[in-house]
């Protein structure tokens, strides 16, 4: 008889409780392999951050941050280019200048705003259900913070994130963890904090760590020391007959056992005494190279079959999206107001525009101006109600194709959306110095300006003080004129 090593159940014995591995965790343990083949002796492991900007020290489980490291690996390779920005929140304990996370709930995000980490409004009532669901759990864990990755920026704090961390995460010991995964590189952590002031500082966390796999544990040498989960009991095994002097008085095996009884109730010799064949193992043979190589062309053809599905994924994911999620019937409505989005580009400086005098406009209680000017990330500007009275914005554009996205919040309905995009060559962007110089310039040509204004004002008043000097002469000339024309007459 021959064996092959066998050791796909050596970490997991029969009497143990198998955990419960997370839904967004199946796949990616597939790949490389499930968390439970990590040492034993790392799950239990704290790992400390603090700075000494933070008011108290930071503690968290080993494994609740590699738990969070596989979940956003696992959505970082999800989607082409960057992937899925997931969320959640870390529950722990907070005590005596001590913020112990040892566990966390995963946020089910609906991404109704891209594969970034945005909240839409099902999402908040989400958040809000987790929260109160955690408020008191059984084991003295509570909601100490949210953490969130960011796959396609760096670790900060956005203006969104900014606002979830002070609706959600009122306390003063509430924390904010940002992860960013890495394809050849280990992913980058980094908590921000509320100051003794109370002011986060978002731009940049004070700490950046670099956050490892867990190491994994070798495999154990030999047979399992279990049978595997599902496979039936072991077979009993039944010694082959042994002449052996029976005595009179013994009675015959088929009386001693009752008509219907199971071969395993028969009395058997010891099993200690049978000597079970040492295992043999296979040796490779030409066949079993024949195999591996069909084998191995079987995967480079697959690998060719998905390369060639990923070229083409234009074509093909929108219906699989469609009918993985489908879009729900749309009401007969009536087609909703243009907003007139519209773009004019002057010198790099780029006019947008829209219909101030629309109704919607008028009825808005704010709205928000997207601009995605050739950066990973759009610019979001929030207009209030007088800004939207004016109906344009001045953006200085930075790349040849600019989109813009006007999002206006009604009171009274849904929020409108209208798209409009800008392609044209950048203007020649002058030096500083020849700005300088045609500055310079300006001002020369201008005070010459003034000067020949000043001396202009002066002529004219020259002239008119002449022009009345000849008209003063003139009024004399006659008046001289008149007398002597006078004198002339002869006496009546």
């Amino acid at each position: 008889m021959i064996f092959r090593p066998c050791s796909r159940f050596a970490l997991f014995p029969k009497t143990a409780k198998h955990p419960v591995i997370p839904r967004r965790r199946i796949a990616y343990n597939q790949r490389i392999g499930s968390r439970y083949m990590t040492d034993s002796g790392t799950d239990s492991t704290t790992l400390t951050w603090s700075v000494p900007e933070c008011p108290f020290t930071i503690e968290s489980s080993a494994r609740v941050l590699d738990d969070i490291r596989l979940a956003v690996t696992d959505a970082f390779f999800s989607l082409p280019r960057g992937g899925a920005e997931i969320g959640g929140i870390l529950l722990g304990k907070f005590d005596h200048g001590r913020l112990v996370i040892g566990d966390y709930a995963a946020l089910d995000c609906e991404h109704a705003y891209g594969p970034s980490f945005v909240l839409s409004p099902p999402d908040e009532a989400r958040l809000t259900v987790v929260l109160s669901t955690h408020a008191n759990d059984a084991g003295g864990l509570r909601p100490v913070g949210w953490y969130h990755s960011h796959t396609r920026s760096e670790i900060f704090l956005s203006d969104a994130d900014l606002e979830i961390h002070h609706r959600f995460f009122p306390e003063s010991w509430q924390v904010a963890l940002v992860i960013k995964p890495h394809i050849f590189q280990p992913a980058r952590i980094g908590f921000f904090f509320r100051q003794a002031d109370g002011s986060v500082h978002a731009n940049a966390s004070y700490r950046e760590d670099a956050l490892d796999a867990l190491p994994i544990r070798q495999m154990p040498a030999g047979a399992p020391t279990a049978p595997p989960w599902n496979d039936p009991p072991p077979r009993h095994f039944r010694p082959a007959p042994v002449a052996a002097p029976v005595p009179e008085s013994a009675p015959p095996p088929a009386a001693a056992a009752h008509p219907g009884t199971p071969e395993a109730a028969l009395p058997l010799p010891e099993l200690a005494a049978l000597e079970l064949p040492v295992p043999k193992f296979v040796i490779e043979s030409a066949s079993s190279a024949r195999r591996w190589m069909v084998v191995g062309i079987g995967i480079v053809a697959v690998g060719g079959v998905l390369g060639a599905a990923f070229q083409v994924r234009e074509m093909w994911l929108p219906q699989v999206l469609a009918a993985i999620r489908p879009a729900p019937p749309v009401a007969n409505l009536p087609p909703a107001p243009a907003l007139g989005l519209n773009t004019v580009d002057r010198q790099g400086q780029l006019q947008i525009g829209w219909d101030r005098n629309s109704p919607s406009v008028r009825r808005a209680s704010d709205a928000i101006l997207e601009i995605t000017d050739g950066g990973p990330l759009p610019v979001a500007i929030q207009l209030d109600p007088a800004h939207l009275e004016t109906g344009s914005f001045t953006y200085a554009r930075t790349a040849e194709k600019v989109d813009v996205l006007l999002i206006v919040h009604r009171k009274d309905g849904p929020d409108l959306r209208e798209v409009t995009s800008f392609l044209g060559k950048l203007p020649d962007r002058k030096s500083a110095e020849e700005l300088e110089a045609e500055r310079k310039q300006r001002e020369e040509m201008a005070m010459q300006a003034a000067k020949l204004k000043a001396d202009m004002n002066s002529q004219a008043a020259k002239t008119k003080k002449l022009e009345n000097e000849v008209e003063s002469m003139r009024k004399e000339l006659r008046q001289q004129q008149q007398r002597r024309l006078n004198n002339q007459l002869p006496d009546k």
